[in-house]
């Protein structure tokens, strides 16, 4: 029988192991002898990990997860929503390798998504990161736990944020139920969960709808934090809305009234809070010819706005136009025309202001001519007794010229140096000391002249 040659043989062996399954690649070398320690080598499995595990499995570095999210949180301080938003996607992607695809820990990576996500308007696919939320709670807590009610609210915000009022509604009507299967129907979590359902019927104008939504919350409240509870507002004034809408306008005013009344206690008789609820009494009486009441109450409205805000500001001008306009209902134009005239006034001070801004910034590009042709309108507006263009300028204490005017007046005065305009220039000058209160260099001279003599 003839012998066969060890090599010989471990290639049979080969093909056998081939055959069957075992190995897929065997690779000899030069010596023969290292021939049965290559098969064992490609028999074995490969233990090396994937780098993309399958969904569940996987390894999850808890370091590199926490500075991940830590870096996210920056910036999200730093409103860099964009950047944030791609290290929570790897978190969850992690979270996902390595727990799976429904675990609880995916939540805290998906709520944080939605929030980025709703800080860049992308209200849609936020709202696919809390609905998964909810897939994921449902599945591990039940359809009633009472840590659904979160994202619920999330839902019913993004989906108002889209004008998708009906779908929002079913979102909070669900965040109602859950509240109350946990708490009960009468717990204090559930008034702010009731106003939103009322003012989600009100946005689709189902204002009867709406009535016993916020009276429920009213009568929430009231049980749980008091009647004069700052609470009750927001319900208040839905029902004053409603109420309004439903030709309803006694009742109206008494929820507006209540309102103020709260107000005032908690907030003080001179807050913005009492200011705004003042504003919407005020148009109340306008609209039902009452125009005794709709005065007192815009009069109180612009003076808690000057005194917070200022005369000049937006808000008190604004309140100024309505106190106008009741004066003018009730045939009190010399009492309104002051009011337009203060509201001008406000008015051509903003416009110089503007006007003054773009000239420094026309100046500073060289283009003179132009910025000397925006001072000169803003000291025609300003000028209205003509002191810059008097040979002696006086100041009438009873009518002085408005402040700006100085500020203007030098200004321009260091516009025309520039322009080498120097005569102008020492007009301008002279005014503005007059203005500020200094006494011009003339004199000055001329008091030394005195003594001298």
């Amino acid at each position: 029988m003839a012998l066969v040659s060890p090599g010989r043989a471990m290639c049979r062996i080969a093909l056998f192991l081939i055959s069957l399954g075992f190995i897929s690649v065997f690779g000899f070398g030069q010596k023969a002898h290292s021939g049965m320690e290559a098969a064992t080598r490609a028999s074995l499995p490969n233990t090396t990990p994937d780098i993309t595990p399958s969904r569940g499995i996987g390894p999850f570095d808890a370091k590199q997860a926490q500075e991940w999210g830590a870096a996210a949180e920056v910036l999200c301080a730093q409103s860099r929503y964009a950047e944030a938003e791609k290290l929570y996607l790897k978190l969850l992607e992690e979270r996902e390798h390595n727990l799976g695809l429904n675990n609880p820990e995916l939540a805290t990576d998906l709520n944080d998504l939605g929030r980025v996500s709703f800080a860049q308007m992308k209200y849609q696919q936020a709202i696919a990161y809390y609905e998964r939320v909810v897939q994921i709670m449902e599945t591990s807590k039940g359809r009633t736990d009472m840590a659904l009610a979160v994202p619920l609210d999330k839902l019913t915000r993004t989906s108002q944020a889209l004008e998708k009022y009906s779908q929002a509604e079913q979102y909070a009507r669900r965040a109602v139920a859950v509240i109350e299967k946990n708490k009960g129907p009468e717990a204090a979590e559930l008034a702010p969960e009731l106003i939103i359902v009322g003012d989600l019927l009100s946005l689709q104008k189902q204002f009867a709808n709406a009535e016993p939504l916020y009276q429920r919350a009213v009568k929430v409240v009231e049980k749980s934090a008091g009647n004069s509870s700052v609470e009750t507002l927001a319900a208040l004034d839905g029902l004053a809305t409603a109420y309004l809408e439903m030709n309803r306008p006694a009742e109206a005013e008494a929820a507006w009234r209540r309102a103020l009344s709260v107000q005032e206690s908690a907030f003080g008789p001179s807050s913005i809070e009492v200011a705004g609820t003042l504003a919407k009494l005020g148009k109340y009486y306008f609209d039902q010819k009452k125009f005794p009441e709709a005065a007192y109450c815009y009069e109180r409205e612009l003076f808690i706005r000057s005194k917070l805000h200022g005369e000049t500001s937006p808000d008190a001008q604004a309140t100024l136009t309505e106190v106008a306009r009741v004066y003018g209902a009730q045939g009190r134009h010399a009492d309104a025309e002051p009011l337009y005239r203060a509201m001008l006034s406000a008015k051509e001070l903003d416009t110089v202001t503007s006007l003054n801004s773009l000239a420094a910034l026309l100046a500073s590009r060289e283009r003179n001519a132009e910025a000397e042709s925006l001072y000169k309108t803003s000291i025609a507006v300003l000028d209205k007794r003509g002191f810059v263009t008097a040979r002696r300028p006086v100041i009438n204490p009873a009518d002085p010229p408005p402040p700006l005017l100085a500020e203007t007046l030098d200004q321009y005065a260091a516009l025309l140096r520039k322009m080498r305009k120097k005569s102008d220039a020492t007009k301008m000058e002279t005014r503005a000391r007059i203005l500020h209160g200094a006494p011009s260099p003339t004199d000055g001279s001329a008091a030394n002249t005195k003594k001298t003599r």
